[in-house]
Protein backbone atom coordinates (compact mmCIF):
# COMPACT_ATOMS: atom_id res chain seq x y z
CA UNK A 1 0.00 0.00 0.00
CA UNK A 2 1.50 3.30 -1.00
CA UNK A 3 1.85 5.85 2.05
CA UNK A 4 0.55 9.23 1.86
CA UNK A 5 3.19 10.72 3.98
CA UNK A 6 4.25 14.27 1.84
CA UNK A 7 0.87 14.14 -0.24
CA UNK A 8 -0.91 17.84 -0.39
CA UNK A 9 -3.69 17.63 1.91
CA UNK A 10 -7.41 16.83 -0.64
CA UNK A 11 -8.23 20.98 -1.38
CA UNK A 12 -11.69 19.66 -2.41
CA UNK A 13 -13.52 19.86 0.46
CA UNK A 14 -12.58 22.96 1.48
CA UNK A 15 -13.89 24.08 -2.28
CA UNK A 16 -16.99 23.00 -1.29
CA UNK A 17 -17.44 24.33 2.06
CA UNK A 18 -16.31 28.15 0.58
CA UNK A 19 -18.43 27.25 -2.31
CA UNK A 20 -21.65 26.54 0.08
CA UNK A 21 -20.38 29.75 2.07
CA UNK A 22 -20.40 32.02 -1.17
CA UNK A 23 -23.79 30.58 -2.02
CA UNK A 24 -25.36 31.68 1.35
CA UNK A 25 -23.55 34.68 0.97
CA UNK A 26 -24.57 35.50 -2.67
CA UNK A 27 -28.28 35.22 -2.29
CA UNK A 28 -30.66 37.95 -2.48
CA UNK A 29 -34.31 38.74 -1.33
CA UNK A 30 -35.75 37.37 -4.78
CA UNK A 31 -34.18 33.73 -4.36
CA UNK A 32 -37.31 32.62 -2.62
CA UNK A 33 -37.19 29.71 -0.18
CA UNK A 34 -33.60 28.71 0.78
CA UNK A 35 -33.47 25.07 1.02
CA UNK A 36 -30.38 22.91 1.17
CA UNK A 37 -31.35 21.61 -2.76
CA UNK A 38 -31.45 25.81 -3.50
CA UNK A 39 -28.15 25.89 -1.89
CA UNK A 40 -26.40 23.21 -3.03
CA UNK A 41 -27.46 24.23 -6.82
CA UNK A 42 -26.01 27.80 -6.12
CA UNK A 43 -23.28 26.29 -5.09
CA UNK A 44 -22.56 23.88 -7.86
CA UNK A 45 -22.33 20.84 -5.21
CA UNK A 46 -24.27 18.21 -5.21
CA UNK A 47 -27.13 17.45 -2.17
CA UNK A 48 -24.93 14.53 -0.31
CA UNK A 49 -21.75 17.00 -0.56
CA UNK A 50 -23.76 19.40 1.23
CA UNK A 51 -24.66 16.85 3.84
CA UNK A 52 -21.22 15.72 4.01
CA UNK A 53 -19.67 19.16 5.43
CA UNK A 54 -23.30 20.20 7.33
CA UNK A 55 -25.94 18.37 8.78
CA UNK A 56 -28.62 20.87 7.26
CA UNK A 57 -28.84 24.98 7.33
CA UNK A 58 -28.30 25.11 10.95
CA UNK A 59 -25.53 23.58 11.00
CA UNK A 60 -24.59 26.32 8.25
CA UNK A 61 -25.72 28.89 10.08
CA UNK A 62 -23.49 28.19 13.22
CA UNK A 63 -20.81 26.97 11.22
CA UNK A 64 -20.83 30.74 9.04
CA UNK A 65 -20.96 32.43 12.40
CA UNK A 66 -18.53 30.54 13.51
CA UNK A 67 -16.11 31.40 10.99
CA UNK A 68 -17.03 35.45 11.59
CA UNK A 69 -16.26 34.87 15.31
CA UNK A 70 -13.01 33.03 14.34
CA UNK A 71 -11.91 36.46 12.53
CA UNK A 72 -13.15 38.66 15.31
CA UNK A 73 -11.20 37.23 17.51
CA UNK A 74 -8.21 37.14 15.24
CA UNK A 75 -8.85 40.56 14.65
CA UNK A 76 -8.94 41.51 18.48
CA UNK A 77 -5.86 39.03 18.90
CA UNK A 78 -3.81 41.74 16.28
CA UNK A 79 -5.23 45.14 17.60
CA UNK A 80 -3.90 43.63 21.14
CA UNK A 81 -0.09 42.89 19.98
CA UNK A 82 -0.75 46.33 18.16
CA UNK A 83 -1.38 47.99 21.51
CA UNK A 84 -5.14 48.51 21.00
CA UNK A 85 -7.41 48.79 24.08
CA UNK A 86 -10.64 47.13 24.73
CA UNK A 87 -12.83 49.72 23.73
CA UNK A 88 -11.63 50.14 20.17
CA UNK A 89 -11.41 45.80 20.02
CA UNK A 90 -15.16 45.87 21.30
CA UNK A 91 -15.86 48.51 18.44
CA UNK A 92 -14.22 46.74 15.48
CA UNK A 93 -15.97 43.25 16.61
CA UNK A 94 -19.20 45.13 16.62
CA UNK A 95 -18.56 46.69 13.38
CA UNK A 96 -17.26 43.47 12.20
CA UNK A 97 -20.18 41.66 13.40
CA UNK A 98 -22.73 43.73 11.46
CA UNK A 99 -20.82 43.74 8.30
CA UNK A 100 -20.87 40.19 8.38
CA UNK A 101 -24.83 40.46 9.09
CA UNK A 102 -25.55 42.76 6.70
CA UNK A 103 -23.40 40.64 3.89
CA UNK A 104 -25.57 37.96 4.95
CA UNK A 105 -28.30 39.70 4.94
CA UNK A 106 -31.21 37.41 2.82
CA UNK A 107 -29.54 34.06 3.86
CA UNK A 108 -29.96 34.96 7.75
CA UNK A 109 -33.40 36.88 7.30
CA UNK A 110 -34.14 33.27 5.38
CA UNK A 111 -32.86 31.47 8.33
CA UNK A 112 -35.43 33.34 10.64
CA UNK A 113 -38.38 31.39 8.87
CA UNK A 114 -36.97 27.99 9.40
CA UNK A 115 -37.47 25.78 12.52
CA UNK A 116 -34.01 26.71 13.76
CA UNK A 117 -32.79 24.33 16.31
CA UNK A 118 -32.55 25.66 19.68
CA UNK A 119 -29.59 24.22 20.23
CA UNK A 120 -27.78 25.99 17.28
CA UNK A 121 -29.02 29.32 19.12
CA UNK A 122 -27.18 28.17 22.42
CA UNK A 123 -24.40 27.35 20.40
CA UNK A 124 -24.01 31.16 18.87
CA UNK A 125 -25.14 32.27 22.46
CA UNK A 126 -22.48 30.56 23.96
CA UNK A 127 -19.66 31.92 21.54
CA UNK A 128 -20.37 35.05 21.53
CA UNK A 129 -20.80 34.80 25.20
CA UNK A 130 -17.03 33.36 25.36
CA UNK A 131 -15.73 36.47 23.44
CA UNK A 132 -17.71 39.20 25.89
CA UNK A 133 -16.03 37.16 28.95
CA UNK A 134 -12.09 38.17 27.10
CA UNK A 135 -13.38 41.83 26.95
CA UNK A 136 -15.15 41.75 30.14
CA UNK A 137 -11.88 40.30 31.82
CA UNK A 138 -9.54 42.80 29.87
CA UNK A 139 -11.30 45.54 30.96
CA UNK A 140 -10.26 45.04 34.53
CA UNK A 141 -11.12 47.99 36.53
CA UNK A 142 -13.37 49.64 34.55
CA UNK A 143 -16.45 46.53 35.33
CA UNK A 144 -17.86 46.59 38.91
CA UNK A 145 -16.25 43.89 41.09
CA UNK A 146 -19.92 42.75 41.64
CA UNK A 147 -20.65 41.90 38.05
CA UNK A 148 -21.08 38.69 37.56
CA UNK A 149 -18.70 38.26 34.47
CA UNK A 150 -20.39 34.66 32.45
CA UNK A 151 -24.01 36.03 33.53
CA UNK A 152 -23.31 39.16 32.20
CA UNK A 153 -21.47 37.91 29.16
CA UNK A 154 -24.64 35.77 28.15
CA UNK A 155 -26.84 38.54 28.88
CA UNK A 156 -24.96 40.77 26.57
CA UNK A 157 -24.54 37.60 23.94
CA UNK A 158 -28.41 37.03 23.47
CA UNK A 159 -29.17 41.14 23.36
CA UNK A 160 -26.92 41.41 20.64
CA UNK A 161 -28.32 38.63 18.75
CA UNK A 162 -31.46 39.89 19.70
CA UNK A 163 -30.68 43.36 18.32
CA UNK A 164 -29.40 41.81 15.11
CA UNK A 165 -32.97 39.55 14.96
CA UNK A 166 -34.68 42.77 15.00
CA UNK A 167 -32.71 44.58 12.38
CA UNK A 168 -32.36 41.84 9.61
CA UNK A 169 -36.89 41.84 10.44
CA UNK A 170 -37.19 45.51 10.18
CA UNK A 171 -35.00 45.91 7.05
CA UNK A 172 -36.37 42.65 5.24
CA UNK A 173 -38.88 44.90 2.90
CA UNK A 174 -35.94 47.31 2.34
CA UNK A 175 -34.17 44.42 1.57
CA UNK A 176 -36.49 42.63 -1.00
CA UNK A 177 -37.49 46.26 -2.63
CA UNK A 178 -33.31 46.55 -2.89
CA UNK A 179 -33.42 49.65 -0.97
CA UNK A 180 -29.40 49.77 0.07
CA UNK A 181 -29.61 49.29 4.08
CA UNK A 182 -27.88 51.47 6.52
CA UNK A 183 -26.26 49.40 9.48
CA UNK A 184 -24.84 52.03 11.24
CA UNK A 185 -27.43 52.42 13.77
CA UNK A 186 -27.74 48.84 14.43
CA UNK A 187 -23.55 48.99 14.72
CA UNK A 188 -24.42 52.27 17.24
CA UNK A 189 -27.21 50.15 18.87
CA UNK A 190 -24.89 47.10 19.95
CA UNK A 191 -22.10 49.64 21.40
CA UNK A 192 -24.31 51.63 23.53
Amino acid sequence: MPSTHGRAPDPRPARTRAAIFAAARDLSATDGEITVNALARRAGVSRAAFYSHFSGLDDLVAAMFGSMFELQYTRAEQLIADGGDMHRIVQSAAATMVAYVDRHHAFLRGALEWKFSHSTYLILVKTLSDLHVIALERLGDEVPPSLPIAEAARFYAGGTLDVLIQWLVETGDDARAGVELDSSRVTAALLR
